[in-house]
């Protein structure tokens, strides 16, 4: 008896913590929520990639004009 009553602990540690995770689990949502959800963050993700792109842009004019002054000089 002695020798079980560990694992008989942990299981039982085991098994509260998953009932505690279980219960604040976020309520499932239809079909037409993760679609909307889904892009929402499409458009998040969308609009950071603009925003890098016209950094890249500007980037990229900047060493142009780095380039025709180091050729000129």
């Amino acid at each position: 008896m002695k020798k079980f009553a560990p694992a008989i602990i942990a299981v039982a540690a085991l098994l509260g913590l998953a009932v505690n995770l279980h219960s604040q689990g976020i309520l499932p949502k239809s079909p037409v929520e993760k679609l909307r959800a889904f892009k929402a963050k499409n458009e998040e993700i969308i609009k950071a990639q603009g925003a890098t792109m016209e950094k890249l842009e500007e980037l990229d004019k900047q060493a142009e004009q780095m380039r025709f002054f180091v050729k000129r000089g």
